[in-house]
């Protein structure tokens, strides 16, 4: 996390003794020092600096310096229902992963209508999308050898959703353990619709990935589901999503192009 100070929250809706770590990856001074007066106060935190933002690289950071081997992925704007880590942490005694439920807040019209969109696309299906996702350790030797690519910005942990599927490593969902979202505003959901477009043209140039992704097949069924205006923003979603998808080669936003193009020759495959 670089800029979020509801970090704080977070972590204080911790209800278990366990080992907290968290990875400041190109972190504003505010949250270093919010980071570390948390940091005395309790004595099972962790502080960990990146130099760049970059959430795959953060995450497999955190992960490779824990020191216990069952692992649970949380994001700073999101709060821990009572008993959710302790129900993640018994349903890794059978699998290797293990999936809660994100509850997205809402807190009038709009952020309504972006909650139906977000049950409909994260909330209602079983993937190893992170928060909250546990994982052990011993994964990596199932899943290609690592557990996020740094070059899949924002989209790291669907390109291990896509491994997870492919080597058929079953998932065990509790929707008992829930967290919670805070309400999201139109700005922030499509912001994050570019990100995560931007992000799949990486992979997908990496080869990693495929297609677009984008929801317009479930246009219908979101429409008979969550209503028709949820319909129509997930419209305005997809085209955003898409922008990003096919703007990316020209935009480059994280500097990536050129060592895509030195891995396409090592392929030898056509840049």
């Amino acid at each position: 996390m670089a800029t979020d100070l509801r970090i704080k929250k977070c972590i204080e809706s911790i209800n278990e003794e366990c080992e907290i770590l968290v990875v400041a990856n190109g972190a504003t001074k505010d949250v270093l020092t919010l980071l570390n007066n948390l940091k005395n106060k309790l004595g099972n935190l962790t502080v960990l600096q990146l130099p760049e933002r970059n959430l795959g690289w953060a995450r497999d950071v955190g992960i490779r310096n824990a020191q216990n081997e069952r692992i649970l992925l949380m994001d700073s704007d999101c709060i821990f229902e009572r008993d959710t880590i302790r129900k993640l942490y018994h349903g890794l005694e059978t699998h290797k992963i293990a999936k809660g439920r994100v509850v997205f807040i809402k807190n009038g019209f709009t952020s309504n209508i972006i909650k139906e969109v977000r049950d409909f696309t994260t909330s209602d299906t079983v993937t190893a999308y992170a928060p909250p996702l546990a994982l052990k350790k011993e994964i990596i030797h199932d899943i290609g050898g690592y557990y996020f690519d740094h070059d899949i910005h924002w989209v790291d942990d669907a390109e291990l959703n896509l491994r997870v599927k492919t080597h058929k490593i079953p998932i065990n969902y509790i929707p008992e353990a829930v967290i919670c979202h805070p309400p999201l505003t139109i700005y922030e959901d499509l912001r994050s619709a570019f990100r995560y477009g931007t992000g799949k043209r990486i992979g997908v140039e990496k080869g990693l990935m495929k297609g677009v992704g984008a929801f317009w097949r479930e246009l219908p069924v979101v429409a008979k589901e969550k209503g028709v205006l949820a319909a129509l923003y997930l419209m305005v979603w997809n085209t955003v999503y898409s922008c990003a998808f096919f703007l990316q080669p020209y935009l480059d936003i994280y500097r990536v192009n050129e060592k895509l193009r030195r891995e396409t020759l090592k392929r030898g495959e056509s840049p």
